[in-house]
């Protein structure tokens, strides 16, 4: 009897933690109900959402285009086993949140290059093909060809700009003639001002004439000054601003759509389509749930809190791809922030009871958002890993009151792991700001705020915040240990490359300086510098070169790594300084290794030893080998010191094959059995000797390959070439 009531108990168990998996696919015909069988799926996502409930529910949809709100709320699953949403297999289905534009009448009227016509349902966004089009705006700029992001295509500010607090209105002059030159009335045309160091504002233009060189606006954003020098902003939503190819304007009382399409556009066969939803996936009062392999057209996922007790936590975002995400409503005369990926933990900004707020963002892409990429609220320990952020946040609008800035990342949280993520090329003036205590590590960043588009910030930007109170008693001293952010951070193993701002900033004014931070073992190349405000930093074993700002005019190789003095902190081991050319390998071709025997290799000093078999390479990790050392199509490598090629390992790979030889067509199709072969990396190892026969000379060109067992399956890796001199 006992044993057969364990056996019941365990099936039940077994039957309560399998849970119910059903199915989504609108292509598959069916003669009765659908039930979310693999013979009968749901046709949308949403009918199967709803019944998440419990541990391993999952709802596997197949390929296709959904758009459609999806609810998901009341999901209680359990760690280890949770509730599922996903795509089927290998397929990804692709949530839209745009619908087809297309003309009330059926048919479009043109005027000069011009294309207008009414449309049926107001739109803020608008694609014609591939081209996501541009508001009208002035000056001009374009998406397609990354000009949004270039500050020298927003206007400078004048000295005469002021702002009038008592009657809340601001005035911006232009500096120089050209708003003057425009003759025309832009009363009513959105102005996206960076009249606030790090902060950008949205407001309608309140008054204008055309022969103004200013225009006034209401000023809801704060007390503070402009600072004119570093000022600017420009102008759209305006119908007389729609001058060039690529823009585009829409009327919400009119309902009319105009544009200029592209280039060489065959109005016959062009697909127009419009953003019409801001969150495809809303998320609340949920725990253990995870969403993976969905692909994301102008459309997002938000996820918040409800209640003190209705809150979520615990839920992962693995493998989703995000493609122009979140985007303004500028065009609709809405001055509100843009909703942007946004998942919070948090209610009213106070931590739910019981628990909440641990988040998991795993192998995601987010590409061409408009704000923020991604902002999480929660409580501890989210982890952040292997992301890739692209072309994201070209305005920076991301405030409605002066304050302490965002970031393309941006996180309220603590104890968090931001490890392998990648930002290339992305708009704000803040890559990655990060909570409390975290651990910033083998992050690449490059190109952060590159057009200069916004004041202040760096590729990490680390911040404080005030203090509970300045009298002293054992409880206040660990209360000040728990809410100085920087405190126990650590930003180790990170490049920084390429950007007008800061590589790493720890940021306060005192009486708010942040205290026992860690800088260790970065990269920081042709930025501004490292800055290191605050007290008791620990700064050991950076390479900080080519920046702007530097203690140094000599190389040091236990310099201070920043212009401000880093009050009682462990500065040691750092090399710093213009010219390092004989203590570094090849920094210009991503090789930062110490030359042998030279001081940096005898000290020890910088972010790297030399070793046989393994080579820190930071950032996202593809689905086959990348980042390669050498890079592709590098002309300048120096031979004398290139013994090894390296690589940044396949994902979930730790076993690689590699080629080397002096055509492409021989690597290309080379096999473990061409003399071609170098030999394979176990182990993690991602370091392979160049072998003698293929000595690198002067002049000399060279190809290699790279191949990654996934599993069982190995995944072919480019044909990578590279110029030695």
């Amino acid at each position: 009897m006992t044993t057969r009531r364990v056996l019941i108990t365990t099936l039940l168990l077994h039957l309560t933690l399998s849970g119910t998996v059903r199915y989504v696919d609108p292509h598959k015909e069916v003669g009765g109900a659908r039930d979310g069988s693999w013979d009968s799926p749901f046709s949308k996502i949403s009918e199967c959402a709803v019944l998440l409930a419990g541990p391993g529910d999952e709802c596997q949809v197949r390929a296709g285009v959904y758009h459609e709100d999806i609810v998901v709320s009341g999901v209680r699953g359990l760690e280890g086993n949770p509730a599922v949403i996903t795509g089927y297999q290998d397929e990804r289905p692709v949530i839209d949140g745009t619908v087809e534009v297309v003309p009330v009448e059926g048919k479009w009227d043109t005027s000069g290059d011009k294309v207008f016509g009414e449309i049926g349902q107001a739109i803020w966004q608008f694609f014609i093909g591939d081209t996501m089009m541009t508001n009208a705006r002035w000056p001009n700029a374009r998406w397609s060809d990354q000009s949004v992001f270039d500050g020298d295509k927003w206007a400078g500010v004048g000295d005469g700009s002021h702002i009038d607090l008592a009657n809340k209105e601001g005035t911006i002059e232009n500096r120089g003639s050209s708003l003057q030159d425009l003759k025309l009335n832009l009363t009513g045309a959105m102005a996206v001002m960076n009249i606030g160091k790090f902060n950008t504002f949205v407001a309608e233009v309140k008054h204008h004439d055309p022969e103004d060189n200013f225009f006034t606006y209401h000023h809801t954003f704060g007390n503070f000054e402009i600072e004119t020098g570093l000022s600017r902003y420009f102008l759209e939503d305006k119908i007389e601003l729609l001058d060039v190819e690529e823009e585009w304007h829409f009327d919400k009382d009119s309902m009319v759509l105009t544009f200029i399409p592209p280039v060489g556009t065959d109005m016959n066969t062009a697909k127009l389509r419009g953003k019409v939803q801001t969150y495809a996936i809303n998320i609340t009062d949920s725990q253990h749930l995870l969403i993976k392999n969905l692909d994301f057209f102008a459309t997002t996922i938000k996820a918040s809190s409800s209640s003190k007790t209705l809150y979520v936590d615990s839920l992962t975002f693995d493998s989703l791809k995000f493609m122009y995400p979140s985007y303004s409503k500028r065009m609709l005369n809405d001055i509100s922030l843009i909703e942007w990926t946004d998942i919070s933990g948090k209610f009213r900004g106070k931590r739910p009871d019981g628990c909440c707020g641990n988040f998991r963002f795993i192998n995601n892409y987010f590409y061409g958002s408009d704000g923020l990429a991604l902002a999480y609220h929660g409580d501890q320990g989210s982890v952040l890993k292997n992301n890739f952020f692209k072309h994201n946040d070209w305005t920076s609008n991301n405030m409605v009151k002066w304050g302490g800035g965002m970031a393309t990342i941006y996180s309220d949280s603590q104890n968090d792991v931001i490890e392998r993520n990648t930002l290339v090329d992305n708009g704000n003036g803040c890559g990655i700001r990060p909570g409390k205590t975290s651990n910033i590590t083998l992050n690449h960043i490059t190109g952060q705020c590159f057009g200069f588009q916004q004041n202040d910030g760096a590729g990490i930007q680390v911040t404080v915040k005030p203090q509970a109170s300045s009298a002293f008693s054992c409880w206040n001293w660990i209360k000040k240990l728990i809410t100085i952010p920087q405190h126990n951070v650590r930003v180790e193993n990170n490049w920084v490359m390429d950007s007008p701002k800061y590589g790493i900033r720890f940021d306060g004014e005192r009486p708010n300086i942040g205290e026992h931070g860690n800088v260790i073992g970065n990269v920081v190349v042709k930025t501004n510098g490292v800055n290191l405000k605050g007290d008791y930093h620990t700064a050991m074993n950076n390479f900080v070169v080519e920046s702007d700002r530097t203690n140094s005019k000599d190389v040091k190789v236990d310099g201070k790594p920043a212009v401000w003095p880093i009050q009682g902190s462990t500065v040691a081991n750092n090399l710093v300084g213009p010219d390092y050319t004989d203590l570094v390998t090849d920094p210009d071709n991503l090789d930062f290794r110490p030359v042998r025997n030279s001081p940096a290799d005898e000290k020890k000093v910088g972010p790297y030893e030399r070793s046989g078999r393994f080579y820190w390479i930071p950032g996202r990790q593809e689905e086959k080998a990348s980042s390669p050392v050498p890079p592709h199509l590098s002309g300048s490598v120096v031979a004398r010191r290139r013994r090894h090629v390296m690589w940044l390992n396949a994902y979930q790979s730790n076993f690689h094959q590699v080629y080397f030889g002096t055509t492409s067509e021989a690597v290309s199709t080379a096999t473990p059995g061409s003399p071609e072969y170098v030999g394979d990396a176990k182990g993690g190892a991602n370091v392979k000797p160049i072998p003698a026969k293929f000595r690198v000379v002067p002049g000399g060109t060279y190809f290699w390959r790279v191949d990654a067992k996934v599993g069982n399956k190995i995944v072919k890796g480019d044909v990578w070439e590279f110029t030695a001199i």
